[in-house]
């Protein structure tokens, strides 16, 4: 009988669950035409997975890593209804946030204790990190978590690490060529290659203080969420490299785009060797993105 019940209320929070799952991202009908959006997709199985089994898998005792796009505004109301959801069923943990210093973790902590809704006057919010984006998860994040964590540098440890080397040292060689390729592309080409390296560091410097603010903020029994971007979150490049022992999950949010096939595959991102990049891949509704590149060049 006590397995009969059990089973009953695994199959009613697996209902539940999904439920959230398919109203979570809200999607305009233009966008819901598209067949991949509101899917996930598991390069390592190459097959889509339901939402009973991504929850299933959710490490207990360690992190789920969401690599965003930062402005896109879909990815920021997913993340605000997942954190809520899990929340809910008293399965989150912390949420740690790549947004946010660690000298502001005491403002973090007095309106945590205290219970206040999160204003950016009282979190000495960083004005490179739109509020009205980042609005409702932080709330939801203040609502429903057993801590919002701080995991970034500050700015004088960022200069200190310009100046010289990341803490924790180095990974492989071929890391190192990839990520002096990849910031170059990123910044359009425009960047001076003698100034690739020490934005380097300081790349491994953060990815380095966030997984030490993941592994001394682990909950038995719960998952904790992090909100980083997409190279932070990618387990070849960023957070998960230096995790240790922690158990982690790297989901990263994918907007569709007109120029790829259907095929899900397609969206998986290129890496060096064998690595793996990431755990899942849940796709957003399309937009339109500004030409970074082009505005630069004008």
């Amino acid at each position: 009988m006590l397995q009969m019940l059990r089973k009953q209320r695994q199959r009613q929070t697996s209902s539940a669950l999904f439920v959230f799952c398919l109203s979570a991202l809200a999607l305009p009908a233009s966008a819901e035409e598209h067949e991949l959006v509101g899917k996930l997709w598991s390069p390592e199985q190459q097959r889509f997975i339901d939402w009973p089994e991504f929850y299933a898998e959710l490490p207990k005792g360690g992190w789920l890593l969401i690599g965003e796009q930062h402005d896109n505004p879909d990815h920021h109301h997913f993340q605000a209804e997942l954190i809520s959801a899990l929340g809910e069923q008293q399965r989150l943990g912390a949420v740690a946030l790549e947004m946010a210093s660690s000298d502001k973790q005491p403002k973090f902590d007095r309106l945590f204790t205290a219970g206040d809704a999160p204003t950016p006057e009282a979190l000495d919010w960083q004005d490179g990190w739109p509020w009205h984006l980042y609005q409702a998860p932080v709330e939801a994040a203040f609502k429903w978590s057993q801590g919002v964590l701080a995991a970034d540098i500050n700015r004088e440890t960022m200069s200190q690490v310009y100046r010289d080397r990341a803490p924790d040292g180095e990974l492989e060689p071929a890391h190192a060529d990839f990520m002096r390729d990849l910031l170059f592309e990123s910044h359009c080409g425009q960047l001076p290659r003698s100034q690739l390296d020490p934005m380097r560091q300081v790349q491994l410097a953060r990815d380095q203080s966030i997984a030490r603010v993941l592994r001394n903020h682990t909950a038995a029994d719960r998952t904790g969420i992090l909100l980083t971007g997409s190279i932070h979150a990618r387990k070849d490049l960023g957070v998960p490299r230096w995790l240790d022992a922690t158990p982690s999950v790297t989901l990263i949010l994918q907007a569709v785009e007109e120029a790829h096939s259907d095929d899900p595959s397609s969206y998986e991102p290129e890496s060096f060797g064998n690595l793996a990049t990431v755990d899942l891949i849940l796709f957003t509704p399309a937009r339109e993105n500004p030409d970074y590149c082009a505005e630069l060049n004008q």
